[in-house]
């Protein structure tokens, strides 16, 4: 990549990048593979292979981080002698639905588990936190394993054994449905040691949910509102719905927060509600996140899949007929009219 003119700082991005088609995986490389031709990188991967294994080392980049976390966490939590307040262990035992006296315990062997390369087991947190139906295919628990195992799912994504694209696609929105959950956990064990309630700083605008259920539009943001232009033009279209709710919300704490809410207030998963979710973020936990509990996502930027048919596919239409929803780029035509079909549905 050269900069647009000389002496310029900004830099055009790399087009087979945005595409999904080039590669530096490993030392042959950094292969790119043409979007025009039946061409396969110097591994043997394919554009339908090669894209999915971006997805994969994407979303793996953002495990890392939230793994990163929650190490340091649970580091200090082991350490930790001090009980925290009856309220607060009141409050979270309730949560996770065991007795106050053996929440302590219970979070130090579960986190334990969780961070077991070798364990079989299905973590118990996860169930806790998010109950039957939070996710969409019955993520809660059953499709997350061992942390480690998960991450190092993500990055073996060149296994014979995983040839098949959409079974790698598929392992991006199961592990950002576990990432999802060990953020939630994070900030619960955080709160023990701090002794504090978790904070509640996702939200920029508070939803009033006992309106609802109404068509909502989610815009889920790292600054102050939406910034770019295109999607700036769809937020207003899709406002103009009659009775339609917006609601700001500052990263995937708040969605999670969201979740909880919805779930408390009606026990029903966000995905039963018309729903529409608006992400600008550089990330791919933002994007796969939603996607991961069911709700039609559109974004900017958009996820790099336009260079694989079948990456195309499972998103743009494949999403519906597995959990009802869809995800498009911001500058897909069609990105206004399908919203509208999920919101006054």
């Amino acid at each position: 990549m050269n900069p647009v003119d000389q002496g310029s700082k900004d830099y055009p991005p790399c087009g087979y990048g945005l595409l999904g088609l080039c590669c530096s995986d490993c030392l042959r490389g950094p292969c790119r593979i043409s979007p025009f031709e039946k061409t396969r990188a110097l591994c043997g991967a394919d554009s339908d292979r090669l894209v999915a294994g971006n997805l994969c080392r994407l979303v793996a980049g953002e495990f890392v981080r939230v793994l990163k976390s929650f190490t340091q966490v649970v580091s200090k939590f082991r350490e930790e002698g001090k009980a925290p307040s009856k309220v607060l262990t009141k409050s979270l035992a309730r949560k996770y639905g065991i007795p106050g006296k053996e929440l302590i315990p219970f979070l130090k062997k579960e986190t334990t588990r969780l961070l077991d390369p070798l364990a079989d087991q299905r973590p118990l947190p996860f169930s806790s936190l998010f109950p039957e139906r939070a996710f969409s295919r019955d993520y809660s628990g059953n499709r997350c394993g061992p942390l480690l195992g998960e991450l190092f799912g993500l990055l073996d994504w060149k296994d014979p054994q995983q040839a098949d694209p959409e079974t790698l696609l598929r392992r991006c929105l199961d592990s950002a449905a576990c990432m999802l959950i060990v953020e939630e956990l994070t900030r619960d064990i955080f709160s023990l040691l701090s002794k504090t309630e978790p904070e509640k700083d996702g939200w920029t605008i508070a939803p009033n949910l006992p309106d609802w259920p109404k068509p909502v539009v989610l815009s889920l943001v790292e600054t102050e509102g939406l910034q770019s232009a295109e999607m700036q033009r769809l937020a207003t279209a899709l406002r103009e719905i009659s009775g339609v709710l917006s609601i700001s919300l500052r990263g995937t704490e708040g969605l999670i927060r969201l979740c909880h809410s919805v779930q408390e207030e009606w026990h029903r998963p966000l995905s039963d509600l018309p729903l529409a979710v608006l992400v600008e973020s550089p990330n791919i936990l933002p994007i796969m996140a939603p996607l991961a509990l069911g709700l039609a996502t559109v974004s900017d930027p958009s996820l790099p899949i336009q260079g694989s048919k079948k990456a195309e596919d499972f998103f743009y239409f494949g999403l519906s007929k597995v959990s009802g929803n869809l995800y498009l780029p911001v500058t897909d035509e069609t990105a206004l009219s399908r919203l509208s079909k999920v919101l006054v549905s």
